[in-house]
Parts: C-alpha cells; sequence; structure tokens
C-alpha cells in the first residue's frame, strides 16, 4: 500500500452498520463503463497516457471518479488536476458519488489558501501546482487525471505536468471534449503538441452520438438576425476568432436588442447568456432586472470563486432566471436546469461555440429540448459558427428570424434560408477586356454564404490559398492523386522550403477529409495562425489596374506568359500560382506521394 503515512484505506474505516447507512453508489452508464475498462485496458498493454473524449454533457467527470476510486481502493495516490475551481469540485463530487465508502479526509483541495497535499486523492488547479513548493508538497502520485487536458500543451502547464512525473513513473488519463492537435504554427513548429503528451485515444463518442443516443436533450436553433451587428463582418481574426476589443464594442452597442431577442423567444427558460465584455453582461443584467419579466444575474472573471457560488445556487434554486457571464461558464459548469444558451458573444471558433452550446445540452426532468438563440448580423457575411455544423444531417429544428421574430426564409424555394440548400449567386465580377482579370477561383462554401476567401489552383490542380511572407496553405490529395476523394491540409513556404501538415492524428500523420471539410480546416488554420484570409473581390484585385513593375520583373523570371497584358490583380494570382506550383505539382506525379508502409509522409512534409 502506498498511501500517505498515518491514513489507512477506507475499507478499515467503516462498520457493517455504518457501510448500510452510506448512499448508493452511483451507476454508470454503460458508455462510462466502457470508458473506463477502454483506459485501463491501454494502461495494462503499456500505453502509460491515455485520453477519453466525451461530449460536453456526458458525464465525463463520473468516469473521472470511477477510475480515481479504483486506483484509491488499489493503494494508489491520485491527483485531479484541472484549470478552474469548479472542475475540482466536480470531480471530487463524483469520485464521492461513485464511491461513496471513501472518507471525506481522504480527499484533499490544494488550491488558493487550501493546502491538503497530504490527501491520499488530491484535487488540485495547474494555477497552483506551477509554484515548485506546492508540487513538492503534493509529491510523486500513482494516477494523474487532467481534466479539460486540451490545454495540457500550453507551456506552464505542460512544465507543471513533467515535473510531477506525468512522463516517468505515474500513469495518466486526459479527459476532454475537444481533443485535438495542429503542429504548425505561421510556419514554426509548435514544441509539444497534445500527441506529443497524450499516446493514444482509449474511447470518444461525439456529440451526434449522445444526442442520439438520448444522453443529451436535443437542440434547437434560433438565429436572431440583428441589422446592427453586421458590423461583425469588418471585425478581424486573431487566434482564430473575433479581436476581443472590437467584438465588445459592437456587442455593447447591441444590449438592447439582445435583451429583445431573449425577451422575446427564452422567456420561458432558463438561460445562460454568454456576453462579450465585462461591460455588456453588466448592461444585459441590469436591462432584464428593469424590466421586470425575468431575473438576471451576473458572473464575472473578476469576481472569487466563493463569491460565485450564492449566484449559482440562486440559478439552480430557480431564484434567478438568467446567468449573464463573460466566459467563465464555457468550461466546468454544472447547470442541468438550463435549457437555453443565448450567443451574444458570436464566435469563430468551433472549440468555443460547442462548449457554449453544451451548457443547456445535459439531461433535467420535464427537460425535453434545449435552445441556442444566436445572435448576428441580418447580411449573413461574417463567418460564424453556427448550430447546423455540429448537428448537421440530424433533422434538428434550425430557423432564422429578423428582429420582430419574423421567419426569414428564401427567396427562391421558400424554406427558412436556414435550411434551404439554394446555391448563393456569386458577386459578378466585371473587368474590362483590355487586360486580363482575375484567374478562374475554385468555387467554395465553407463557414458562411457568399465566402470570398481566395483560393487558387495550379496547372496540376492542386488547390491554395496564397498567404503573406511566401506563405501558403494547400490541400493534398491523398497519395498525390487528384482524383483520390479526400485530402489533408499543408502548409509551405514557397521561398525556404519550410512547412508541413498542419492537421495531425495523434501519430503524426495527417488526417484525410472529404474536400469541403479540408478546404474548411485550411482556413480555420490559416485564421489560428495570424495570418490574413485574402479576398477574392477586394478592390484593388478587382479594379483594371496595370501591374507594377517590380510584378513584371517577376514575372518575367517566372516565365508567365504575356504578363504585360495583365491587370495588377491578375498578374498577382499567376505568380502565386507559378512559385505553388513549382514546390508541389512535382510531387502529384504518380505514386511519389505516397505514404510508405509507417503511414509517413516524409517527403511531402519537407
Amino acid at each position: 500500500m502506498s498511501y500517505h503515512a498515518g491514513i489507512e484505506p477506507a475499507v478499515h474505516e467503516f462498520s457493517d452498520q455504518h457501510r448500510d447507512t452510506m448512499p448508493r453508489p452511483r451507476e454508470l452508464r454503460s458508455y462510462q463503463r466502457e470508458a473506463v475498462e477502454a483506459v485501463k485496458r491501454d494502461w495494462a498493454e503499456g500505453f502509460q497516457r491515455v485520453g477519453v473524449v466525451l461530449p460536453t454533457g456526458s458525464g465525463k467527470s463520473t468516469v473521472i471518479g470511477k477510475l480515481a476510486s479504483e486506483a484509491y481502493q488499489a493503494g494508489d495516490r491520485v491527483l485531479l488536476i484541472a484549470h478552474r475551481a469548479e472542475l475540482l469540485d466536480q470531480m471530487i463530487r463524483d469520485t464521492k458519488a461513485v464511491d461513496p465508502m471513501i472518507p471525506a479526509q481522504h480527499f484533499g483541495i490544494v488550491r488558493g489558501v487550501h493546502d491538503d497535499h497530504h490527501a491520499p486523492i488530491v484535487a488540485a488547479t495547474f494555477q497552483t501546482l506551477a509554484r515548485a513548493h506546492r508540487r513538492e508538497a503534493v509529491g510523486r502520485r500513482d494516477l494523474i487525471i487532467v481534466d479539460e487536458t486540451h490545454h495540457i500543451v500550453a507551456t506552464g502547464y505542460h512544465a507543471t505536468f513533467v515535473d510531477l512525473g506525468g512522463y516517468d513513473h505515474a500513469r495518466m488519463v486526459g479527459m476532454t471534449a475537444t481533443m485535438y492537435r495542429s503542429n504548425n504554427d505561421k510556419g514554426r513548429t509548435v514544441q509539444i503538441g497534445l500527441g506529443d503528451v497524450i499516446q493514444k485515444i482509449s474511447y470518444e463518442r461525439d456529440l451526434r452520438w449522445a444526442i442520439e443516443q438520448g444522453f443529451l436533450v436535443p437542440p434547437t436553433g434560433l438565429t436572431v438576425r440583428i441589422g446592427h451587428l453586421n458590423a461583425l463582418d469588418a471585425i478581424k481574426n486573431v487566434a482564430g476568432d473575433f479581436h476581443q476589443g472590437d467584438l465588445a464594442e459592437v456587442m455593447e452597442a447591441a444590449v438592447e436588442y439582445t435583451v429583445d431577442a431573449v425577451e422575446m423567444h427564452a422567456r420561458d427558460r432558463r438561460s445562460i447568456i454568454f456576453a462579450a465584455s465585462v461591460d455588456a453582461a453588466e448592461q444585459i443584467t441590469e436591462q432584464i432586472n428593469e424590466r421586470g419579466n425575468l431575473r438576471a444575474a451576473t458572473t464575472i472573471g473578476s469576481m472569487s470563486y466563493d463569491e460565485r457560488q450564492p449566484i449559482y445556487q440562486q440559478f439552480r434554486d430557480g431564484q434567478i432566471d438568467c446567468l449573464v457571464t463573460v466566459m467563465v461558464l464555457t468550461e466546468g459548469a454544472d447547470f442541468p436546469m438550463c435549457d437555453c444558451v443565448v450567443m451574444a458573444r458570436p464566435t469563430r471558433s468551433r472549440v468555443l461555440y460547442s462548449q457554449m452550446v453544451g451548457r443547456a445540452l445535459r439531461l433535467y426532468p420535464g427537460k425535453t429540448d434545449a435552445l441556442v438563440l444566436d445572435l448576428s448580423g441580418s447580411t449573413r457575411q461574417m463567418k460564424l459558427v453556427h448550430l447546423s455544423e455540429l448537428v448537421h444531417g440530424m433533422g434538428i429544428d434550425i430557423k432564422d428570424v429578423d428582429e420582430d421574430g419574423e421567419e426569414i426564409l428564401c427567396p427562391e424555394c421558400g424554406e427558412n434560408i436556414a435550411a434551404c440548400t439554394c446555391e448563393p449567386e456569386e458577386p459578378e465580377v466585371r473587368i474590362k477586356d483590355v487586360r486580363q482579370g482575375p484567374v478562374d477561383m475554385t468555387p467554395i462554401d465553407l463557414l458562411a454564404d457568399d465566402d470570398d476567401t481566395l483560393w487558387l489552383r495550379t496547372p496540376a490542380g492542386v488547390h491554395f490559398i496564397p498567404l503573406s511572407d511566401n506563405w501558403t496553405v494547400f490541400v493534398w490529395p491523398r497519395g498525390g492523386k487528384i482524383d483520390s476523394g479526400d485530402y489533408c491540409v499543408g502548409s509551405k513556404n514557397t521561398k525556404n522550403g519550410k512547412g508541413g501538415w498542419v492537421d495531425l492524428d495523434l501519430k503524426g500523420n495527417p488526417n484525410h477529409y472529404p474536400m469541403a471539410t479540408a478546404l474548411r480546416k485550411a482556413e480555420e488554420w490559416v485564421i489560428e495562425s495570424g495570418f490574413t484570409l485574402p479576398g477574392r473581390y477586394a478592390p484593388w484585385r478587382t479594379k483594371n489596374q496595370a501591374p507594377t513593375e517590380r510584378q513584371m520583373s517577376y514575372a518575367a523570371g517566372l516565365n508567365i506568359p504575356a504578363y504585360e497584358n495583365m491587370t495588377r490583380g491578375r498578374l498577382s494570382d499567376e505568380i502565386s500560382i507559378a512559385l505553388v506550383a513549382r514546390v508541389l505539382d512535382r510531387f502529384l506525379e504518380p505514386g511519389s506521394a505516397e505514404a510508405d508502409e509507417d503511414g509517413d509522409y516524409e517527403e511531402m512534409a519537407s
């Protein structure tokens, strides 16, 4: 036994009479039991660090509790780690529910002023364990369980994990709803990815599966198109999402419209409202309470953990109808009575969107569905994530309405525009015949209608986006065969040859997708890597402007024919095509980009 000195195993603590008065252990759902057994099987096969992927609301912490309980009963010292205090509470609560026989004094918290480092089962935040003396007090543990483990690749968190012995003797399991790895950051190799930490995904289920199996309630989607929010179109991207300051400014000016939408569509629901800033959250709460039809309270990051708890309890007890928050409740929030999320913080991040939606999907007595209320501009041009992307093909009720609640119908088919499949008309580009205008571009329909991202194609058929500083992102057909039907995503610098695959599985091989998905993955990488997506209808590209002297000189060196008769925009595209074709098209020769027996794509990636 490796229990802390002076603490005996739980089985010695209780008489038979005491056992009869204990709560019944929580029964695991079938998939939770499967997840536990899969983890144990992989540990036995030598995979020391494994992962479990379960959708938000499906009970990840119950799986954590079962694994922690079994390790504890075997005499192991257990460490539960997360980055939020709420997650620590959930893990301890659910471990107790799974195994009520564990004495309360065998659980410890290491966070802030709490320092129960001696306990056999310790729950601690990464932030607290960043301090060396805290890590030393906790000591080496036999099992480390990390909740929301996608955060572990952050430099500080990973250093803590290393110092705790995460790569040495300890077994580890990471739990998350959003396990993914990207190994490229604007051409610079990221030192640590999830695939470097997690050796194998032991068990995985997605949101669609959980809804279809009845473990989560089905969502319904309602997008309110507010003309005032058309300014979202002009907000630039930072790390894959809206620039926070610009987004806050737009949404703070739309507080009244936000409250109108909540009162019109969610008056009979228990809502979590995600605001774009502290000011917006406070204004939304104030206006809701002033109108008197609903009761609201605000919870923000600057509030202490203890200050937030009474507000959470008021929401659980029904004393307030709306929790208004700024990112505090995206992870670790346990409010199964919530049956509506209000996206007063529009996002381009699929991960963030799924986290917010997940707040409303948990099962609860009398609850039959969950409303996802999106607020967006009326023009439908901004690249937002919407519910349809998460539940595509499930027959979920999704509609668009205007500010007055009236359905917005497609003029072609008469269906609600959220459900119609009519192809949007491409904007007409007029170029005088004197000069050659833009090259024919790849028709795409990615994250939003009327997408104007500049996609070009090499002579051999490789689709790519030209980026700044000689970089390009491209979609590559499996095996280098253009008609393969599935594609992976890569980046390349046409000047120095650096680059590689940018969406990898845990073995380091490129993930393959249908063309539409690969195109979307490429655009997401561009945004997340800090580049700007080029627009095919940018004025400088479509106007009948003569090329610059520098362009023509460069084009001559590339042997581009008739370059002197092209517009500035056309020649820019032809130069990009020539440069990218020079470094990519040669790999499309039969068999040249085939994977070897180990699935590596070394030649192409380099």
